[in-house]
């Protein structure tokens, strides 16, 4: 605060034009992003684009819904493209959480703002940590919403794995030993033994309504959203992991010679 009462006492504000210039240059930036991320809000691809996801969401969602994500990669999609229209609608920890903040963090949202919408979007992995907040939403009756981000896997830490490791991944997808083949519990059916509604989302046409009639429904209500496992998020920055090498953002990067 120092610092910036003296670049105040200094005449530190920029002229009218160099401040022009400067918006300018962040409002071409803000169309080159535009651009670049325009093709997959629409995508009808199956399993789920996850921006289709973020999308979908934000179109069902009322300005005073509140978004609770858990930690995982679907946090970053939610970080990177959701656009909060009040403040305190988006509960994130950032990285300062464990897994299974959001699935229960819900809860406590709901009892504050009994009155609105209150979704948790968690990993499959994430959900797993804390299914037992099923439960209590049906002892007590609270009726939050659970969007599971099912790409089974841990899904931040494969991508960090197959960026950073040759491509190689250990441990972090969830597949049956034997053949290979990919595997998660059927999470409506877990829902559904705990005493809450639920809905499996295999097909993008699919998910807007079932996030309407799960919020419509006013009782505890689990999604199943089947997610694209292979699409990384965009971004204009970087995981730097020293003494791994990092990997050059996917928009804006600069290369030096």
């Amino acid at each position: 605060m120092r610092q910036l009462l003296a670049c105040c006492d200094a005449g530190g504000v920029p002229e009218a034009g160099a401040r022009q210039a400067w918006l300018d240059d962040i409002a071409k930036w803000r169309r080159q992003w535009e651009e670049f991320i325009r093709p997959d809000a629409g995508s009808d691809a199956s399993p789920l684009h996850p921006r289709r996801v973020v999308e979908a969401l934000r179109r069902v969602l009322p300005d005073d819904g509140i978004v609770v994500p858990d930690s995982g990669v679907h946090h970053n999609w939610v970080v990177q493209f959701w656009k909060a229209r009040r403040p305190g609608t988006v509960l994130n920890t950032w990285g300062f959480s464990a897994m299974g903040f959001g699935v229960a963090g819900v809860l406590g949202a709901k009892l504050a703002a009994p009155d609105r919408p209150c979704v948790a979007v968690c990993g499959d992995g994430g959900f797993m940590m804390r299914p037992d907040v099923l439960c209590t939403a049906v002892e007590y009756g609270i009726p939050a919403v659970w969007l599971v981000w099912n790409n089974f896997a841990y899904g931040a830490i494969r991508d960090i794995q197959t960026g950073l490791l040759a491509k190689r991944e250990i441990a972090t997808s969830f597949v049956r030993e034997a053949t290979g083949q990919l595997y998660n519990p059927d999470f409506v059916a877990l829902a559904r033994a705990c005493g809450v509604d639920g809905l499996r989302v295999e097909r993008a046409q699919e998910l807007e309504p079932a996030l309407q009639h799960a919020i419509r429904a006013e009782q505890p209500f689990v999604l199943d959203v089947h997610v694209d496992r292979d699409i990384k998020p965009p971004g204009v920055g970087t995981w730097a992991l020293p003494p791994l090498p990092h990997a050059e953002p996917s928009f804006g990067a600069r290369r030096l010679p």
